[in-house]
């Protein structure tokens, strides 16, 4: 065999035996794909802590109108309520809460969830407009929805949790329904 193929041989076998690098090379290759999996999954427990939270603080505050500690309180009132039983998590102005109330379950008609308004590039996200907001009396069905429109953190096209195309935001619903306890008409009396 010639010098010339054995030298280009010898070069060859040892560029294979080199390992210099090589873990740093393996470790770029798999470390994008790691960390977006890993963000990806603090987005969606960020995301169920946040369902969670919203469903817990509807249903309790919910519950101060079944039992007639909530009349004629209004939407505002109502609506703090709800943030305050979010204990922090979120912003409130972010919430929508739709309170519907009718003389028969089937005649409660919800408005439609509308897409979380976008802002400008670079600014905060417009806060999200009031929604229904119903007086009921003792006995009457009522039905209560919150709506919470998350900003999410990573871009949604490597998470899919985007909810209207072009928005950024994933929206978090929580509803309870409830018949009104037979409570006699009084002022607002919201309990803590």
């Amino acid at each position: 065999m010639p010098k010339l193929y054995q030298s280009a041989l010898k070069r060859v076998q040892s560029f294979q035996k080199a390992q210099d690098g090589a873990t740093a090379i393996e470790f770029a290759l798999l470390a994008i794909p790691f960390f977006m999996l890993l963000f990806a999954i603090l987005e969606l427990a960020i995301i169920f802590f946040i369902s969670s939270t919203l469903s817990h603080a509807v249903s309790e505050s919910g519950r101060q109108i079944r039992v007639g500690n909530f009349q004629n309180c209004g939407q505002a009132a109502f609506k703090a309520a709800v943030c305050d039983r979010m204990s922090g998590v979120g912003n409130c102005n972010r919430l929508r809460i739709d309170v519907v109330s009718n003389p028969s379950f089937s005649a409660i008609t919800l408005p439609d969830t509308p897409n979380p308004p976008v802002g400008a590039a670079g600014s905060p996200p417009p806060a999200i407009p009031n929604g229904d907001y119903d007086e009921s009396t003792a006995g009457e069905p009522v039905v209560v929805r919150g709506i919470y429109y998350h900003s999410l953190i990573l871009p949604p096209t490597l998470t899919r949790l985007e909810s209207s195309p072009g928005t950024g935001s994933h929206i978090i619903t929580a509803s309870t329904a409830f018949r009104n306890e037979p409570f006699p008409a009084q002022a607002c009396q919201p309990a803590t």
